[in-house]
């Protein structure tokens, strides 16, 4: 990095330090705010709340009567509002709404005072001021039950929602009200003196706290550009040792590369090097752009499941390096990636390189995808029905064996079919084998059609057919049985014209034997075939 670029950088970072200082600065001040804001709403909460426990006192009993004072006139909008106890004593109702209008009137408290007000109120005098009416209309539309408005020019002001009660609907029914509806509110205004008081202190003192961090920020900033300095004596030494560091980077990137081998050299877990042969195939022109997509190598490798040869970014906890140095003398390990919609398969092996201060790592992929690939076809060759295409018997026993352990393990049902062709031999002796054989594979087409994924059927030999049904009790079983031999009866085949199955069916008893296990499903088909062929038996 040049100097000019340096100490635009001590500049970007001063700039970057200063925002960064200054934001939790800002954010501690916001919220010293907000908390005097918050005061003042509990404030004007706890005044509401005040009122509300009033009326509801008063809605209680229904109203209260009073001894009115001289001159004073019953409430004119409230039905049943005068009682005539004697020739001397008339007494006035008096109703919630009522209470809170004389209460808000006779309110002295300094900087706060209240009022009962409506969007469509009985009472004239209820009628809602701008901010009231811009409160309630708020509280209508969102279903809130409070709003608040405070700024530098005006007082506090709050409004509590008045929810309608049964006590309310004697009055308030013929407007239209119901239980639950909001019909109106109780205002509550506090004075702001004390707020911008205390907001402007707290701005104050952001302030100056911004001034003393910005001053400790310049020493800082003035320490580094010292070092900074003195750092540029140094920059010829360190641009003749880059000189080297570079030469031998290259030295050893144009001996790589002549490798068709995918080769990388690496320092644990990061690659230094990589040759061009696995950049071309990765699609990178450098190592410093294949690092820009992927944080490791191992981001290529495929997850294949099921297998532990095939290797991961971490291997029983260990990274892939140091799996591959510990494990490649003892196993066969893997590589596959995918490229162009092929999977491509690679041997790894690592090799320590010693250097005077660290040990490097070289790693070569070797790729084996066409040694694999015939690998596995030959294995599934040697598993598989060449007819039907079905797994053969010795498969379907290794399956079995392991179906078994899985059931055991973690106790679920598991449940086969046996299956047999009803006079299939006649078949053979009327039409050829070559007409038997279609239907073989008709059959097996039948099975692998009605079948789940996770269910194994393989020709077990002959006209014979057995499938496995690992999470699956007798009584499922038995339904996918009776499902094939329905399907069987049903369809036509080339030929021969109408044919029917036989089928055994058991369940898995914890613990017993393969052998067992067949012997009780070979029973099974026998008593089908015995009791007149073309049905299902369960053992």
């Amino acid at each position: 990095m040049s100097n000019f670029n340096k100490y635009m950088a001590l500049v970007a970072l001063f700039i970057i330090s200063v925002f960064s200082l200054f934001y939790p600065i800002d954010i501690f001040s916001e919220k010293g705010v907000e908390l005097q804001k918050q005061i003042l709403v509990n404030q004007a909460q706890t005044h509401f709340q005040d009122q509300v426990n009033t009326r509801k006192w008063v809605a209680k009993y229904g109203g209260v009567y009073i001894k009115p004072l001289e001159g004073e006139k019953p409430n004119q909008y409230l039905p049943d509002n005068t009682l005539y106890v004697d020739e001397n004593l008339t007494l006035f109702k008096v109703n919630p709404a009522w209470l809170t209008r004389q209460l808000s009137e006779i309110a002295d408290i300094k900087d706060f005072h209240f009022r009962i007000t409506s969007l469509i109120p009985i009472n004239p005098n209820n009628k809602a001021t701008p901010f009231e009416e811009r409160a309630l209309k708020y509280i209508d539309r969102t279903g809130e039950k409070e709003y608040y408005e405070i700024n530098e020019e005006s007082d506090f002001e709050y409004m509590g929602a008045l929810v309608t009660t049964k006590a309310c609907l004697p009055c308030h029914e013929h407007q239209g009200y119901k239980l639950g509806d909001v019909r109106g509110g109780i205002s509550v205004s506090l004075s702001t003196t004390e707020f911008k008081t205390v907001t402007a202190s707290i701005k104050n003192r952001a302030i100056i706290l911004k001034i003393f961090v910005l001053f400790f920020l310049l020493s800082i900033m003035l320490l580094i550009y010292k070092q900074l300095k003195h750092s540029e004596k140094l920059q010829s030494e360190v641009n003749r040792r880059t000189k080297e560091i570079e030469s031998t980077k290259q030295l050893l990137q144009q001996i790589i590369d002549t490798d068709a081998s995918f080769i990388v050299l690496a320092d644990g877990k990061n690659i230094i090097y990589a040759n061009k042969t696995i950049l071309e195939f990765a699609g990178y022109t450098s190592i410093e752009e294949f690092r820009e997509k992927h944080e490791y190598l191992s981001d290529m490798f495929e997850k294949v499941e099921d297998n532990n040869s095939f290797i991961q970014t971490y291997n029983d906890g260990v990274h892939w390096i140091e799996y591959v140095r510990r494990e490649q003398d003892s196993q066969k390990l893997k590589v596959r990636i995918e490229k162009d919609g092929e999977h491509r398969y690679f041997r790894p092996y690592a090799k320590d390189i010693k250097t005077d201060d660290k040990v490097l790592y070289l790693v070569t992929f070797d790729e084996i995808t066409n040694e694999y690939v015939k690998i596995k076809e030959l294995e599934h060759m040697a598993s598989t029905d060449v007819l039907t295409k079905l797994f053969n018997r010795s498969k379907l026993n290794d399956v079995l064996e392991k179906e078994m352990a899985l059931s055991s393990t973690i106790s679920s049902p598991l449940s086969i079919i046996f299956i047999d062709i009803d006079h299939f031999k006649d078949v053979n002796d009327t039409y050829g084998h070559d007409v038997g054989d279609k239907v073989l594979i008709d059959i097996a087409n039948i099975i692998s059609s009605s079948t789940r994924a996770s269910d194994i059927a393989a020709r077990w030999g002959g006209e014979e057919f057995m499938i496995t049904l690992q999470s699956t009790d007798t009584a499922h079983a038995s339904i996918l049985a009776e499902k094939l031999r329905a399907t069987v009866e049903e369809y036509t085949f080339a030929i021969v014209g109408k044919l029917t199955i036989s089928l055994g069916v058991t369940e898995y008893m914890n613990n017993e034997s393969e052998e067992t296990f067949i012997k009780r499903v070979d029973k099974a088909l026998y008593e089908a075939k015995e009791s007149g062929r073309n049905r299902v038996v369960i053992k």
